[in-house]
């Protein structure tokens, strides 16, 4: 089994901090599409769903109020013992390089994966272990950041305006498509978000580029993907 880097445990290193270091607007923007949007909360009761990187519960969280029945995990054991305390649902800390090595192939109807990828060595392993849990016809429901962006979020990490230090390896929306089918998957909808930085508070106007400028996905900040297993 492989051993992750200490870098890997930037989530769990943050402890109490990682709330804060949050932008509520941003997670709920990803909750908004990845699962009110890509996967219908009026199709998740009963469905068996895996959550990749679960950090602090919140998607887990609307998965769960929507009747799914959700199974998370987590490199951090202290973020996997919090959630599955809060939420009541299964959880285990894993690694997302390895959920073979804890699942078997096929097991889970849906897996959803938001800003987990960019923190692992290697994001297209991740995504090919997470389309292997998959059963064939499942959905893979996805988000993380854009290449484009990541000269500005290293600046802003080098100024001290961001506590994150840990990996930090961001994709392409074309980069995605080509492992997702690589790996036996077929991308279904595509989303940008963020055309410009939500740190700057114009949340208005931000939401309303994401839903009305998707002709310029390619330049928005985060990648979202849903993908359907051949």
């Amino acid at each position: 089994m492989r051993k992750p880097s200490e870098r890997e445990y930037i989530h769990e290193r943050l402890g109490d901090h990682f709330e804060a270091a949050l932008s509520l607007y941003d997670t709920n923007r990803r909750i908004e599409v990845l699962v009110n949007e890509f996967l219908r909360t009026d199709a998740l009761p009963g469905r068996n769903v895996l959550e990749v990187g679960t950090g602090l519960g919140y998607f887990a969280e609307r998965m769960v109020r929507a009747g799914a029945n959700v199974t998370v995990v987590d490199l951090g054991p202290t973020l996997v013992a919090n959630v599955r305390k809060r939420l009541g649902c299964k959880g285990y800390c894993a690694d997302a390089l390895s959920l073979t090595e804890i699942f078997e192939p096929g097991t889970f109807d849906i897996v959803l994966s938001s800003e987990c990828i960019e923190h692992t060595p290697d994001p297209a392993r991740a995504v090919a272990q997470m389309l292997a849990v998959l059963k064939p016809g499942g959905l893979l429901s996805l988000s993380t950041p854009n290449l484009l962006w990541f000269p500005v979020v290293r600046a802003a990490t080098a100024l001290g305006l961001r506590p994150f230090d840990g990996l930090e390896n961001f994709s392409t929306f074309a980069g995605l498509r080509s492992t997702i089918m690589e790996h036996g998957g077929v991308v279904v909808r595509e989303k940008g978000l963020h055309l410009f930085p939500f740190q700057l508070k114009m949340r208005g106007l931000s939401t309303w580029l994401d839903e009305h400028c998707q002709f310029a996905r390619q330049a928005m900040i985060n990648i979202c993907l849903l993908a359907r297993k051949a």
